[in-house]
C-alpha cells in the first residue's frame, strides 16, 4: 500500500468525527435540562455508525484514488518516453547554476553536453575550468587536465539509482526503477512541459530530476536535487538533434589517455 492510501483513509475517517465535534459544541442549555436528555443528545452525535455500505464506499474511494494515481503515473511514463525517444542524439550548450538549500549560489559553469542513445554521454565544461567527462556505455571517464589524472569507474555503478540515466537508456528495467509524474500548470515553474523523475530507491545521491521541454518538444532545462539538498539547474541553448556525428573520426565518446597522465581505474 502506498502512502496515498493511509492519508486518504485518515481523511475519510476524520470527516464524520469532525462533524460530531461541531454538533456537540452547538448543544444549547435548553437541550441539557436533564441528564437523560443530555445523554440522548450526546450519544447521538458522538457515536457515528459505520455500516457495511459506508465501509465499502470508503474502500471504493481509496481504490479509485489509487487507480487514478497509477493511471497518471503510467501516462507520464509514456509521455516522457516519447519525448526522450526523440533524443536519439542531442547536443547543446549549457549554463549551470548550483544552489544550496538556502538558495545561495555555490557554483556556476558553462559548457556543452552531447548524448547518444543508448548510454553514451559527453560532458565538457569551458568555464570556470576545463573539465571532461565521458560515458562510453561501459565506463565513465573523468579527465582532469589540471592535475593530469583520469579516474575510471563502472558506468553501471556510476548511474545506479540516478534518474539522469533515463536520458540515454531504452530498457524497461531501468525505467521501472523510477516514479515519473507530469507537473501540472500549478506546479510547473515555467511555460515548459515538465516531468519529475524520482528514484524508487532512497540509497542514491539524487532525490529528483525535473526535465523541461519547449513547445517543439526539445529538452530545454534540467534541474537535479541531490541528497544534500543542493539543486543543479541547467539551461540549454543551441540544441541540435540532427548533427553529423562520426564517433570514430571525432572520438566524442572515446578516451585517448596521454602517457603522462595518472590513471585511477576503480572499475
Amino acid at each position: 500500500m502506498n502512502k496515498v492510501v493511509p492519508i486518504m483513509m485518515a481523511a475519510l475517517i476524520a470527516a464524520p468525527l469532525s462533524l460530531s465535534a461541531m454538533q456537540v459544541t452547538n448543544i444549547t442549555s435548553d437541550a441539557l435540562k436533564t441528564n437523560s436528555e443530555a445523554e440522548v443528545v450526546v450519544g447521538s452525535v458522538t457515536k457515528p455508525e459505520f455500516t457495511t455500505q459506508s465501509t465499502n464506499e470508503m474502500s471504493k474511494a481509496v481504490n479509485a484514488g489509487d487507480n487514478a494515481a497509477d493511471e497518471a503515473a503510467d501516462s507520464a511514463n509514456v509521455l516522457l518516453k516519447k519525448r526522450l525517444h526523440g533524443l536519439q542524439q542531442y547536443q547543446a550548450a549549457f549554463n549551470q547554476t548550483v544552489t544550496d538549500a538556502q538558495g545561495n549560489i555555490v557554483h556556476e559553469a558553462q559548457g556543452t553536453l552531447t548524448m547518444m542513445r543508448p548510454n553514451k554521454l559527453r560532458w565538457e565544461t569551458t568555464f570556470p575550468d576545463e573539465t571532461l567527462l565521458i560515458a562510453d556505455g561501459e565506463a565513465v571517464w573523468n579527465i582532469d587536465t589540471f592535475v593530469e589524472q583520469v579516474t575510471i569507474i563502472s558506468q553501471d555503478q556510476a548511474i545506479k539509482d540516478n534518474p539522469i540515466v533515463l536520458l540515454t537508456a531504452n530498457d524497461d528495467e531501468t525505467w521501472d526503477s523510477f516514479v515519473i509524474s507530469k507537473l501540472d500548470d500549478a506546479k510547473a515553474s515555467s511555460m515548459l512541459e515538465q516531468y519529475q523523475v524520482v528514484p524508487k530507491s532512497t540509497d542514491g545521491q539524487i532525490k529528483s530530476l525535473t526535465l523541461g521541454f519547449n513547445s517543439e518538444g526539445t529538452l530545454s532545462t534540467l534541474d537535479m536535487l541531490d541528497a544534500q539538498d543542493q539543486t543543479s539547474a541547467l539551461i540549454f541553448s543551441e540544441q541540435d538533434l540532427d548533427f553529423a556525428i562520426d564517433t570514430v573520426k571525432d572520438n566524442l565518446f572515446f578516451v585517448d589517455v596521454p602517457q603522462s597522465y595518472i590513471i585511477d581505474d576503480q572499475r
